[in-house]
């Protein structure tokens, strides 16, 4: 056999070699830079953070509201002490009242009648400052 003959038939009996393959289209987000696989697992990516960070806040805001029950619960006995013995102390001094001793009688000095204020000018819009004459009747 021919070396042509072998040539063409080997050709003959791979279908589609390297002719047929075409390249891979690879479009660039940024030229050169960033390809559109890149972009894609970029993306994958961020959204598995966004959701990691998702549970994350909704872990600390039950932690937190947690924590916070957890506070309010410890300052309710102290709380309710306080507010029960301000208030036996309040009515108390209400039902008992205490004697008011006054004033030191060194400072009575300070503690005298004032003057009477002298009267203002009457207005003229004032009712009844307008003076009235009465005509004689005939």
């Amino acid at each position: 056999m021919r070396r042509s003959a072998a040539k063409s038939r080997r050709t003959d009996s791979v279908p589609g070699n390297a002719a047929s393959v075409q390249p891979v289209e690879t479009v660039d987000i940024v030229p050169g830079r960033l390809t559109e696989s890149t972009w894609s697992s970029m993306l994958s990516q961020e959204e598995g953070e966004e959701v990691v960070v998702d549970i994350i806040a909704e872990l600390m805001e039950d932690v937190m509201d947690r924590c916070y029950q957890e506070y309010l619960q410890r300052q309710l006995i102290p709380f309710s002490v306080w507010w029960a013995q301000n208030n036996l102390v309040e009515t108390l001094e209400c039902l008992l009242l205490r004697r008011d001793e006054g004033d030191d009688p060194e400072h009575e000095l300070f503690w005298q009648e004032d003057q009477e204020p002298q009267p203002c000018e009457t207005d003229s819009w004032a009712e009844g400052s307008v003076p009235v004459l009465h005509a004689a009747q005939e």
